[in-house]
């Protein structure tokens, strides 16, 4: 295969620029505004104009109590502080949009040692329907938390393919970093632990690296100190996934997309005795509500995890439904053909599983807005399966 290394930057630049481009397109032919405040934006920015002022990540705009991770809000505190304006945000958002197709690209290499791979892959981030509807155009948690993914995934694969502690340590802390970002990725805490024992077992790392277990500990030790302080209550991430877990948990509830507009497709009458509790308390009385529903009644929970996970990758065009069947087809070339990487393809292949399940576990929105993080992970095999398989049977000839 080819050479990882590039030394050219104009291939970075037209990447960048290619990518920019199909966006800037599809935002001007769908008549879409360039920047628009979505109604979790609002509660983000409310919070870091809170911060700058001196008040604390706190919740002036919402009725309920909400707590939320204090890292998009603190993201956003600098922009709030130097600029009258949500604008700069947004340019940066879009930058980072374009540097994640060249940290897809980086990653597509280091993989698959292939060049051509990369500038494919790039390309399907770049014309992605769910990722264009889910842009930077909208301020929300998604263009940041792809950066999150790509960076997890990124050092991921060069921890298994080098057995190095450092690439260890520093993927518990992205990873631990990202928790108080959106917490979806805790689950990957779980796989790394497998894959972390069978290293050890091959002494490949030393034991007394599990010590780096003790950073996302940390991690949710200090914040949940810190909502203890600002708002009295000890909440290690957020206050409100256990009501959702019961919307999408419950006698009631519809395999559909979730919107507020629609609630009573999804809860009962009982749902409406809880309206004047606390956030924090109605979220966990609800939480242990879903969560007895779900163990008294397995085969519906698993029915419905099933049916939701087939919406989850439900497509919203045929480009949509076309790349997901080249990425499901490339990890499997990719699994039966590099054998070398097997045991990557096979974590990554548990990291978008993971994803799918619990998102779907949950309540899904319309638009796909709860996939898009993901996309660029699977993305990774729809250029493998289109220019891979060939390469690596001509490597072996």
């Amino acid at each position: 295969m080819e050479q990882s290394t590039i030394k050219k930057p104009f291939v970075y630049i037209f990447l960048f620029l290619m990518t920019e481009f199909f966006l800037i397109m599809y935002i001007f032919l769908s008549n879409q505004q360039w920047f628009t405040i979505t109604a979790d934006g609002k509660l983000y920015l409310n919070l870091a104009e809170n911060f700058v002022e001196g008040h604390g990540l706190i919740n002036t705009i919402r009725k309920e109590d909400i707590i939320v991770p204090p890292l998009f809000a603190l993201f956003l505190a600098p922009f709030v502080l130097l600029f009258k304006s949500e604008a700069p945000y947004f340019i940066f958002q879009y930058i980072l949009y374009g540097l994640n197709s060249l940290l897809l690209f980086v990653i597509s290499i280091k993989l698959f040692k292939s060049k051509a791979i990369g500038v494919l892959t790039t390309f399907m981030y770049a014309v992605h329907p769910v990722i264009l509807l889910n842009g930077p155009q909208f301020l929300l948690t998604e263009t940041i938390f792809i950066t999150f993914i790509l960076i997890v995934c990124y050092l991921s694969i060069l921890w298994l393919k080098q057995d190095s502690s450092n690439y260890f340590y520093y993927l518990m802390i992205i990873l631990s970093l990202s928790l108080l970002f959106r917490p979806h990725l805790m689950y990957v805490f779980g796989i790394v632990l497998v894959y972390h024992i069978w290293l050890v077992v091959k002494k490949k790392l030393k034991i007394i690296t599990a010590a780096a277990y003790l950073i996302p500990l940390l991690f949710l030790l200090l914040n949940g100190l810190h909502n203890q302080w600002l708002h009295g209550e000890f909440v290690l991430l957020e206050n409100y996934s256990g009501q959702n877990l019961y919307l999408a948990n419950n006698p009631n509830t519809s395999v559909e997309f979730y919107a507020s507009t629609r609630i009573d497709r999804f809860v009962g009458p009982e749902y409406e005795t809880y309206k004047d509790y606390p956030l924090s308390e109605k979220s966990k009385l609800l939480k242990e509500k879903a969560i007895d529903y779900m163990i008294h009644n397995p085969i519906e929970t698993i029915k419905r995890l099933i049916l939701k996970s087939l919406l989850f990758f439900k497509g919203i065009s045929v480009l949509d439904w076309i790349l997901l069947f080249v990425s499901v087809v490339g990890w499997i070339l990719a699994f039966i053909f590099d054998r070398e990487n097997r045991h990557i393809h096979l974590f990554l292949l548990l990291f978008i599983a993971g994803f799918a399940g619990l998102t779907s576990a949950g309540l899904l929105v319309g638009g796909q807005r709860y996939r898009t993080p993901i996309i660029p992970v699977y993305l990774l095999y729809g250029g493998f399966c289109l220019l891979g398989a060939r390469l690596l049977s001509k490597q072996r000839q």
